[in-house]
């Protein structure tokens, strides 16, 4: 199984967004979306292999995440942007009572909502797979031997904070697929067919 962790900065926490308007009204939950199908889509099908956990630092209740578990995902993930942004919707609605920080509820067949901080979900991923953080000055991929159960920390388009770099610095190893500065989507699908490679 291999593990993806997105920290989204300004990515909303209510499902009061326009499907019309993803990117002004959702703080860039259109970003999300494009993450998601990258990081599950294959041509003619899902994988399964392959678990995400999103969480959301944009108004009005951060912070929320959002956890897709591919061996158990039932709903239908589609190549368009709003019907994903329908099920984040889905899943701020499922969550708005939530109090509880580690309590996880279901959405829908292997989507689930919290209020996990960042911190919370890569202490809870560390204790079974092994990190690696995403970031342009790590060390080439190609030159990195994976375990079986990799999981890959990486920020949305502003990235991580230095704090958050701080948390990450002796339990995460550095690790690039570029020099370049590229998008999460683009990022992910990278992996995925460097990792199906292997």
């Amino acid at each position: 199984m291999r593990t993806f962790i997105l920290k989204a900065n300004t990515a909303v926490t209510s499902p009061d967004f326009s499907l019309k308007d993803l990117p002004g009204t959702g703080g860039r939950i259109d970003l999300l979306c494009r993450f998601l199908n990258s990081a599950f889509l294959l041509s003619h099908g899902i994988r399964k292999d392959v678990r995400v956990f999103m969480t959301l630092y944009g108004k009005p209740n951060p912070p929320k995440t959002i956890h897709f578990e591919g061996p158990r995902l039932k709903v239908r993930l589609n190549p368009d942007e709003r019907s994903t942004a329908l099920i984040l919707r889905k899943a701020f609605e499922v969550g708005k009572d939530l109090r509880e920080p580690s309590k996880e509820v279901e959405v829908l067949p292997g989507i689930y909502v919290s209020n996990m901080t960042f911190e919370d979900v890569v202490r809870k991923v560390m204790k079974d797979s092994k990190l690696y953080y995403l970031v342009e000055y790590g060390r080439p991929i190609t030159e990195v031997e994976f375990p079986q159960n990799p999981a890959f920390v990486l920020g949305d388009h502003l990235g991580l904070s230095k704090e958050d770099e701080r948390f990450l610095e002796d339990i995460a190893e550095k690790v690039r697929v570029g020099r370049k500065s590229y998008l999460a989507s683009h990022v992910v699908s990278f992996v995925n067919i460097w990792l199906d490679g292997m």
